[in-house]
């Protein structure tokens, strides 16, 4: 399947989510158009792309809907994957201080 292809596959679901009654359904219909859409993303940050998961991590914050939803969906799904926590341990560890000050920042932000 072409980038094409996975847009307007991604597009398609993500209408269908929208439009579901179900809460489960809508979110795995919202998972599986995130995974089409941001395939290469995903790929890249199972391989250890620092840069893009930091980026990842801080759109869980935007003020952007689509990009907060994107990103913890992205987020979710890394979680589940086994490669990924492989690749965790050894690429991403040691930007965990780091970004667990941008959380506390954020948090701070909105509660405070």
């Amino acid at each position: 399947m072409n980038k094409d292809q996975r847009l307007k596959l991604a597009q398609a679901l993500i209408q269908e989510a929208v439009v579901t009654p179900d809460t489960e359904e809508a979110r795995h219909l919202t998972k599986l158009a995130v995974k089409h859409e941001f395939k290469t993303e995903i790929e890249r940050l199972i391989l250890g792309d620092v840069e893009l998961f930091k980026t990842t991590f801080k759109a869980m914050y935007s003020k952007n809907l689509k990009e907060r939803i994107v990103s913890r969906v992205i987020l979710d799904m890394l979680m589940e994957n086994e490669d990924f926590k492989k690749t965790f341990r050894d690429k991403y560890i040691h930007v965990s201080h780091e970004l667990f000050i941008f959380e506390k920042q954020q948090e701070w932000k909105y509660n405070g």
